[in-house]
């Protein structure tokens, strides 16, 4: 054998050695764990997604968002199922301003709800907040309803009760069982 071919010799089998090896080798590929995971679409076709930004626009240049962590679009049902959620309802319109927290949500897509299975912090920018158990947000009736326990809290009131009903585009809220606290000095109507 020639000499000068020796180091191209010894080249090619190092190559073949390193292609056996990665062949018997067995594969592992990293992935970075996320923050969020979301539920599973529950065997039916899904779509994976990061970081998510969902609208729904209306025909008055209104619309509604959700924004989340993580989530998975759900094809067969057409739901999408989120952790991490905020959501901003009627962006765009005369009662803009009220935007619901969660750390779970699932958006129907054709029934035009958003259910918080998880509860939710609600608040709007005139200075109403509730702490609410679970429930549902009907985009189409523009209420949020809440079976169980709810806690709302305004300029000088406090109220709990149950079964609460928010209507953002009305700016209604109603609940049955109530318990109401005022704060002194705070009450609508008196200054100081």
């Amino acid at each position: 054998m020639n000499v000068r071919l020796l180091p191209w010799a010894a080249m090619a089998l190092l190559v073949l050695a390193l292609a056996v090896h990665s062949a018997l080798a067995p594969t592992v590929v990293a992935v970075p764990a996320r923050a969020v995971e979301p539920e599973a679409a529950g065997g039916s076709p899904e779509i994976r997604l990061g970081p998510v930004d969902v609208r729904e626009l209306h025909d008055d240049g209104s619309w509604n968002r959700l924004d989340a962590e993580g989530a998975v679009y759900a094809y067969a049902s057409r739901t999408v199922s989120a952790g991490g959620v905020t959501v901003l309802l009627g962006e765009g319109s005369p009662f803009a301003g009220t935007s619901v927290r969660a750390p779970q949500a699932a958006w129907n897509l054709d029934r035009e709800t958003i259910a918080l299975p998880e509860g939710c912090r609600v608040a709007r920018k005139d200075g109403w907040t509730g702490e609410l158990s679970a429930g549902t947000l009907d985009l189409a009736g523009s209420v949020l309803r809440v079976p169980g326990p709810a806690t709302i809290e305004g300029p000088g009131v406090s109220v709990r009760g149950m079964n609460l009903a928010w209507e953002w585009a009305e700016g209604k809220i109603t609940m049955e069982s109530t318990t109401s606290r005022l704060s002194r000095g705070k009450a609508p109507g008196r200054k100081g």
